[in-house]
């Protein structure tokens, strides 16, 4: 059975305000969500790798008021591949630390892309990252944390295989739909095989929905997210059932794995989708944990 289903603070939408914090805190309070993902870098509790500790006190009390279990977000730009930048290792090492303070279950970071700018080869840049996140690894035990590394622009296989080598209890895989549908819409992997392969390892997952398409495809329409809705371009966040992911079979799938992480459901343009979170909670609840409690009470006749 899943742990609870939670939704996420997004970085840009709080955008360090204290005020917007409670504001989305209260409303997800009053739709009856079990978890909170916050966004290290939504909030001004790090600058330059270090924690700012009057700001991190007030966000604790701030959270301390609410019943619901937090996950973390970690910043989207970090890459632990790209060790010529220190600043990347620095900045998740204080995402973990803050992620311990708020008492925090996992801490979700971005697979890391190749950058293949810079004169360092590809291999000597996946062993940096391994190398990094068998160190925080250590740092997020101590913490109590588990990282759980995202699935962005690559497939589950891909970034299983990084938790399988690094191979620390406190590293695990968080798979995020959206981008995967979009991922094998392109690729012609198959979508269900990647999401079955990776539900065994996972801790965490991200559900919305999209239409499959790559922001890449229509160069000429600009990244403002008015355009890519009615574009249906990219990585589009929408309330479940609004875009073409097929999430009847997904559920099925999910729930007869036997998933026992959290379920992250990611709306991120709340002006747009307010009145949509409920019915996606519902769906979720229904869907996965009902049908759970269903299939044990049948067992055990």
């Amino acid at each position: 059975m899943i742990k609870g289903i939670g939704t996420n603070v997004d970085t840009r939408r709080v955008n360090g305000s204290i005020k917007r914090l409670v504001s989305e805190l209260e409303f997800f309070k009053s739709i009856g969500f079990d978890y909170v993902e916050i966004p290290a870098a939504g909030l001004d509790v790090i600058a330059r790798g270090r924690i700012i500790r009057k700001r991190l006190e007030r966000v604790k009390e701030l959270l301390s008021n609410y019943n619901f279990r937090y996950t973390v977000h970690a910043p989207d730009v970090i890459n632990l591949k790209i060790k010529t930048n220190p600043w990347h290792y620095k900045v998740m090492e204080a995402t973990i630390e803050f992620a311990g303070e708020i008492k925090a279950e996992v801490v979700v970071y971005h697979y890391g892309d190749v950058d293949h700018s810079i004169d360092i080869p590809e291999r000597l840049q996946r062993k940096a990252e391994i190398n990094a996140l068998g160190e925080l690894a250590e740092f997020a035990r101590e913490k109590n944390v588990v990282i759980g590394i995202e699935n962005v622009t690559h497939s589950v296989s891909e970034v299983l295989e990084l938790v399988k080598t690094v191979n620390h209890p406190n590293v695990k895989l968080v798979i995020d739909v959206g981008h995967l549908f979009i991922f094998t819409s392109y690729t012609g992997i198959n979508f269900y095989g990647e999401l079955k392969k990776g539900l065994p390892h996972a801790v965490e997952l991200h559900l919305s929905d999209n239409f499959g398409e790559s922001p890449q495809t229509y160069q000429k329409i600009p990244d403002i997210e008015a355009f890519r809705f009615v574009y249906g371009i990219g990585d589009l966040h929408l309330p479940i059932g609004e875009g073409d992911i097929p999430y009847n079979k997904v559920l099925k799938i999910i729930r007869e794995s036997g998933f026992d992480g959290i379920v992250i459901l990611e709306i991120n343009s709340m002006d747009r989708f307010a009145d949509e979170y409920a019915d996606s909670l519902n769906l979720l609840r229904k869907r996965l944990i009902l049908n759970s409690n269903r299939k044990r009470k049948n067992r055990s006749r």
